[in-house]
């Protein structure tokens, strides 16, 4: 499945919230970003997910995450 995958700037345009905002909700866990060389993007999934349900909700838990 070939899932199209958009910059930091592109997905906060697309959710309209700011650049900082974004990058807030990346750092806290939030919004999963995927790494693709020095470049952080984001799934278009992970923000029709967002857009549907709202940040933080049912999000899948991620293998590389930190435990609390």
């Amino acid at each position: 499945m070939n899932q199209r995958l958009l910059g930091l700037t592109e997905a906060a345009r697309t959710l309209s919230v700011s650049i900082h905002t974004l990058r807030r909700l990346v750092a806290r866990g939030d919004v999963a970003t995927v790494n693709v060389g020095a470049r952080r993007l984001v799934r278009e999934s992970e923000v029709e997910r967002i857009i549907q349900r709202g940040v933080g909700q049912a999000r899948p838990a991620r293998a590389n995450r930190k435990a609390s």
